[in-house]
């Protein structure tokens, strides 16, 4: 085993806890971007978003720099 292995993809709620939203906010935000995407696994109707889209979500959430 790998203990080093991790995963390439974030589920919709470890991502709102990493962003410090409410899941409804999370998924207002992706709406709106097109970030994320439903994962045909899961089959629950949970986003998940690669590290990629968590940066620019993260980027969305902050706003510009002052």
């Amino acid at each position: 085993m790998n203990a080093t292995t991790r995963k390439e993809i974030i589920d919709e709620s470890r991502a709102a806890t990493m962003l410090g939203l409410p899941i409804e906010s999370l998924r207002q935000i992706c709406e709106f971007s097109g970030l994320g995407r439903e994962e045909d696994e899961l089959a629950t109707g949970n986003l998940v978003f690669t590290y990629e889209e968590l940066y620019k979500l993260c980027r969305l959430v902050a706003g510009p720099a002052a």
